[in-house]
Order: structure tokens, then C-alpha cells, then sequence
């Protein structure tokens, strides 16, 4: 319900004066947030660099490890770096893996901690970089289901979906029986562009995620045509 509507019926039909009324509304509004608000904590060995498509913030010297996200599907793109002792040449070594996606679903937990497997020593930290695996536990320490894959995977998914919200945003238009006006000549003009820019990804897309017998039927096609 619309804040302002709120306002009204408290001050109208519950005689409570405006101020009081715009309070309590605040105060509920605030409650609502803070009920769906969950605070995933990260690991000092994982720098976050996007939560939800969204850039983090984080400083020079310190990275950002404590998250305040919502219920329902959160994904994270993070890398792994730490510090170890070189035995063999007796100094210390930065192990620093590619960025990678943490994609995971949030549902009545109050706090979540988002963690590595446990890293001893160089080796095991070399083995991790090539082959990340996490931890995601609730207050609990009960364990989570959670699901890596590469940013580019990640990114190219995305893409796919701005371009099949596209097609179909064409799709509607073009079924609409009104006479045509500015405003949608101009939605089915981008429509039309978003979906020529995706052309590649969606072929990529698919082709990555296409079974053998699928590629060998594709690659007949375009030769047929």
C-alpha cells in the first residue's frame, strides 16, 4: 500500500494527527526492511567486487566483508587472495585467483556466512585458486547449497536475458492492434537494436550449452543454408 494512502486513512479515520500518522508509517516501513535484510559475512580471503550487478565499494587497505542482501536468488563475483610462506625459497607468496561467481538463494536465514574450504599451506592455495570451492553456513553452521561458475558464463547469461526480454517486447508490440504512435515506433526501434546487439551472445549462449548431437545438427544447418 502507498505510503501516502497509509497516512491518510490513520489521520482520517483514526483521528491521528498527520505527523504522528507519517511516523508510524516510517517506523513500519523501516521494520518491513530490516525483517527481509540478511547480512552475509565473507571470509578475509575473498575480495568481493559485485553483489547483484552492483559495484563494491571497497577501500585501499580494507575490503568490504559484511553484506546486508535480500531474500530470494543473490549472486556475488569474487576472487580468492591470500598470503603463504614459500618454505623452499624462504619468503611469503600472494596467491590471487580469477574473479568467479557465488550464486545462491536466501530464504528465512538471519545471518549467513560466506567462507573458503580450509586452505593450510602454498600448495593446497595453488590447488584452490585453479579450482575454487566455498563454504555458505547459516548461525547454525548448517551448510547451503550454492553454485560457481565463470563471470563470463555469468555475464553472457545476462545478455541472453536482455535479449530475450527484447524479442518478446517485440513480440508484443507487434501483436497490438492500436494505431501505431511515437512512443511505440521507438520501443520496437530498440527492441529491434537490443536484439541485433545480443545476436552473439545468444548464439554463444546456446552453443555452449548445446548437447554434441545438437552441435552437429546446427553445423549441417548452416551448411544447408
Amino acid at each position: 500500500m502507498n505510503i501516502f494512502l497509509r497516512i491518510f486513512i490513520l489521520a482520517r479515520f483514526f483521528n491521528i494527527p498527520t505527523l504522528t500518522a507519517l511516523f508510524i508509517c516510517g517506523s513500519l516501513s523501516t521494520i518491513s526492511m530490516q525483517v527481509f535484510a540478511v547480512t552475509v559475512n565473507v571470509s578475509d580471503n575473498l575480495v568481493v567486487s559485485e553483489v547483484n550487478d552492483k559495484t563494491v565499494d571497497n577501500g585501499f587497505l580494507d575490503n568490504k566483508s559484511s553484506f546486508e542482501l535480500n531474500q530470494g536468488n543473490n549472486a556475488l563475483i569474487v576472487r580468492y587472495k591470500d598470503v603463504f610462506e614459500d618454505l623452499e625459497f624462504a619468503e611469503e607468496r600472494r596467491v590471487e585467483s580469477q574473479e568467479f561467481v557465488v550464486k545462491f538463494t536466501i530464504t528465512d536465514q538471519s545471518q549467513l556466512k560466506l567462507s573458503t574450504i580450509t586452505i593450510k599451506d602454498l600448495a593446497a592455495a595453488e590447488n584452490f585458486k585453479k579450482s575454487p570451492e566455498l563454504r555458505l553456513t547459516d548461525g547454525h553452521d548448517n551448510q547451503l547449497n550454492l553454485t560457481l561458475e565463470k563471470v563470463s558464463d555469468y555475464k553472457l547469461a545476462k545478455q541472453v536475458d536482455i535479449a530475450v526480454s527484447a524479442l518478446a517486447t517485440k513480440q508484443t508490440i507487434q501483436t497490438k492492434s492500436a494505431p501505431s504512435t511515437a512512443p511505440i515506433v521507438m520501443s520496437e526501434k530498440q527492441a529491434s537494436t537490443l536484439i541485433q546487439v545480443n545476436s552473439l551472445a545468444m548464439l554463444k549462449y546456446w552453443w555452449q550449452n548445446a548437447s554434441n548431437d545438437e552441435k552437429q545438427r546446427f553445423k549441417q544447418f548452416t551448411k544447408e543454408n
